[in-house]
């Protein structure tokens, strides 16, 4: 079973409180109910915590609490929702996925939608509400760039829709591409720049070592995962595995190309460890000041506990242990949120006055 190759990574990560992990769970079945994100059954609640997202998101940030905590406690709830969202019907059919993708994106800029389609009112609802949120207590520049990674993440969806469709199996380059797009970690180091109320300077970022050692993480990660993932991908009929891609270009057993994945993590590993040796010589060549070089330490920290936490989750979640040979998710997602053309009632909609939530004319499509 694939879900049972093991990747030794060295790298660790903080335990954070029980405390927290249980107010993660709490918030997490809360914010998503609320929303009209999650059916409001024992059982799909259940599958919702069996998925050990609290895991994820105090494990990314074992220091942080309360409304901190709840943030990024939501952006990994809504990330797993939303690549659940369109590995549904919505990501079946291309013209409602682009409408969905078209509304959900609008949200992170000035106006939003004019409209948002039947089918995505409570995830548009729960976007507005998190991304207000999120970009409440940050600097300009911080929320152009984590809007345009939403935007990035949402549009990933469309190509791996796409890749679905096609039913081939890309070359290498071409799934590295793509797979590069539909990790979300570029979102979740953002989301600790928020919860942890840092930011790291836009040259450290852009600078081509950092770029480096973000995208080794990524693959690290990506590599990892398809192995893990594959028989759920099989089922679903997603070719966009690297598995997959290397049995193609090899003419290889699965056994062989699972170990030959296993030795190029272990390369990844270490190129990604000296690319973090050479970080405080990236400060000094940028000439960063004290508070620039401890947030880009804190960037550093954000990249090795991700790679750990997401690794040890992907081993303990039900997302890949269980299920694996339905192509399909549990129908835990409620029917406005998981299925293309149902559409949530108007006056349930949250419209309280806090900042962020849907707007009046969100119930309508045009």
């Amino acid at each position: 079973m694939p879900i049972d190759v093991d990747f030794p990574l060295p790298f660790a990560a903080g335990r954070p409180l029980p405390q927290r992990v249980e107010r993660a769970r709490r918030r997490g079945v809360d914010w998503s109910t609320e929303h009209r994100l999650i059916r409001p059954t024992d059982a799909s609640i259940g599958y919702f915590l069996d998925m050990r997202l609290a895991d994820v998101a105090t494990g990314f940030c074992p220091e942080a609490d309360g409304p901190d905590l709840d943030v990024m406690t939501d952006v990994i709830t809504w990330t797993a929702v939303c690549d659940d969202f369109f590995d549904g019907p919505a990501g079946d059919d291309p013209g409602s996925a682009e409408a969905a993708v078209l509304a959900l994106s609008s949200l992170t800029g000035p106006d939003g939608p004019a409209a948002v389609p039947h089918g995505v009112e409570a995830l548009a609802g729960a976007t507005a509400d998190l991304w207000a949120r999120m970009r409440a207590p940050m600097s300009p520049a911080w929320q152009a760039r984590a809007a345009r990674n939403w935007r990035r993440f949402l549009r990933s969806f469309l190509a791996e829709a796409d890749a679905r469709r096609d039913r081939t199996v890309p070359d290498l380059a071409g799934y590295l591409a793509l797979r590069r797009e539909t990790m979300a970690m570029y979102v979740y180091l953002d989301a600790a720049e928020r919860t942890g109320r840092y930011e790291v300077p836009e040259r450290v970022l852009t600078d081509r070592a950092l770029l480096r050692l973000s995208t080794l993480q990524i693959d690290i990660l990506a590599h990892c995962n398809d192995v893990h993932s594959l028989e759920h991908e099989e089922a679903r009929g997603d070719t966009h595995n690297l598995v997959l891609v290397l049995e193609q270009e090899g003419g290889r057993s699965r056994g062989e190309v699972i170990e030959e994945i296993r030795d190029r993590v272990g390369r990844l590993v270490v190129r990604f460890r000296r690319g973090a040796d050479g970080i405080p010589a990236l400060c000094d060549r940028l000439s960063c000041d004290p508070a620039e070089r401890a947030a880009t330490y804190r960037h550093l920290t954000a990249l090795t506990r991700q790679l750990r936490v997401t690794y040890d989750w992907s081993l303990a979640t039900t997302r890949y242990a269980q299920h694996a040979t339905s192509g399909r998710r549990p129908e835990y997602l409620e029917a406005s949120a998981g299925r293309s053309g149902a559409s949530a009632d108007r006056a349930d909609l949250p419209r309280d006055g806090r900042p962020g939530l849907v707007p009046q004319q969100f119930g309508e499509a045009r």
